[in-house]
């Protein structure tokens, strides 16, 4: 096939076998050239960062690269143009593929040989070597358009294969976690039940004792241990048996309102401050108002739990034509890359404390209703969190209105 695709193009160039006597003739001429042609083919080509990195830099490579362009201007040259020929010819676009060469730098490679062969071929004394020239052009056009041809087909090969990869990697994640989010369920409603009741009966005791009592400070204690443990009890809950969003209007001042109140009670809270920052008029967006209030809740916790002392947390709130954006800004001490790229991953955490779900229950709650969410972080200098939804709801999204 590979050579019935190149009769295609050779018949639309007109290359016919007058033009391979033409291109044969002129071995002579060229090939005492062929060194100066190599490096020149070289010298250009390893200017370039991208080819150089797909070569991998070393000397080693080049050498063994400027005896296969040897070969190959051998053979330009000799043919026969075969379904052998255009079969080697074809490798080279995938060998392109495979290593990262981008096809812009076949064309160019491709000009500087053609510069050179038409100076080897003027030096040399050739006599009227203008249709010899040409036939050259014609067979260069051919060799580009088999290797652009099978780059093509390499290259959609390999976006296939990278898609089935990641297919099959999701429906294998999504599998394990499956698998994880019952058992986290199973647990969390074995635990919740009895907590609730040893809760319960401490503060029975603790409301009997005197207020000097010695051990009312440690009844204290075991239930303010109890409520962290309700409150990672109630975060398996969330992720293992996530809720469809109920779509209602909601007021952003509102929302802020109520979940600045309950962060007042955390200690983290005492040590920091908390800005809202609101662009624009005061405006409204249609989201589920509770899985909003728990999306910045687990936010503004995280940058709360990053942040020194004194140092303020800022909420942003903004409106365009369609999108509702909440950007949440913390000065703490940030994450390097591979933190970053894990951090939505769920039971996934570098705290000593927590479950690693906060984030991976934000993710939910945004992509339920039809958002995005995204983090910037730098080590030692902070991290942002964007949040964009649809200014209408999710319905809007997947109807496409």
């Amino acid at each position: 096939m590979p050579a019935a695709r190149a009769q295609e193009i050779a018949d639309y160039v007109s290359f016919c076998p007058l033009d391979q006597a033409r291109v044969a003739a002129l071995r002579p001429h060229v090939e005492p050239h062929f060194g100066r042609v190599v490096d020149r083919f070289y010298d250009e080509i390893l200017k370039r960062p991208a080819v150089r990195a797909a070569l991998g830099d070393s000397p080693e490579v080049v050498v063994r690269l400027k005896t296969s362009l040897r070969e190959w201007l051998r053979t330009f040259f000799t043919g026969p143009y075969d379904e052998d020929y255009w079969c080697r010819r074809r490798l080279i676009g995938e060998v392109h593929v495979r290593v990262g060469v981008e096809p812009r730098y076949t064309l160019a490679a491709l000009e500087v040989v053609r510069q050179e062969i038409e100076r080897a071929v003027i030096a040399s004394g050739f006599p009227e070597p203008t249709e010899h020239l040409s036939s050259v052009c014609k067979l260069l056009a051919l060799e580009a358009a088999v290797m652009l041809d099978s780059y093509s087909e390499a290259y959609s090969d390999q976006v296939r294969q990278l898609e089935r990869s990641a297919v099959q990697e999701r429906l294998t994640q999504s599998e394990h976690l499956a698998r994880i989010g019952r058992l986290a369920a199973s647990l969390a409603h074995e635990i919740k039940n009895p907590l609730a009741g040893i809760s319960g009966a401490i503060q029975v005791i603790r409301d009997a004792l005197r207020p000097d009592d010695p051990h009312r400070p440690v009844l204290v204690e075991i239930l303010r241990q109890i409520n962290r443990l309700d409150g990672t009890v109630k975060d398996l809950l969330v992720y293992a048996r996530p809720k469809t969003p109920r779509i209602e209007v909601c007021e952003p001042e509102r929302i802020i309102e109520r979940v600045r109140a309950v962060l007042l009670r955390e200690p983290d809270f005492q040590r920091i401050r908390l800005e809202h920052v609101a662009v624009g008029p005061p405006f409204t967006f249609r989201a589920d108002e509770d899985q909003m209030e728990q999306l910045l809740l687990n936010l503004l916790l995280n940058a709360a739990h990053a942040s020194p002392d004194g140092r303020a947390v800022r909420l942003v709130t903004s409106l365009s034509e369609r999108e509702v954006r909440l950007v949440v800004e913390d000065q703490g001490h940030g994450m390097d890359e591979p933190t970053r790229q894990r951090a939505f991953e769920p039971f996934f955490t570098t705290k000593a404390r927590g479950t690693g779900l906060g984030l991976s229950i934000c993710q939910r709650i945004v992509e339920s209703h039809g958002g995005t969410i995204a983090i910037q972080s730098q080590r030692d200098r902070g991290t942002t969190v964007t949040v964009r939804l649809p200014r209408h709801g999710p319905e809007e999204v997947e109807t496409g209105q």
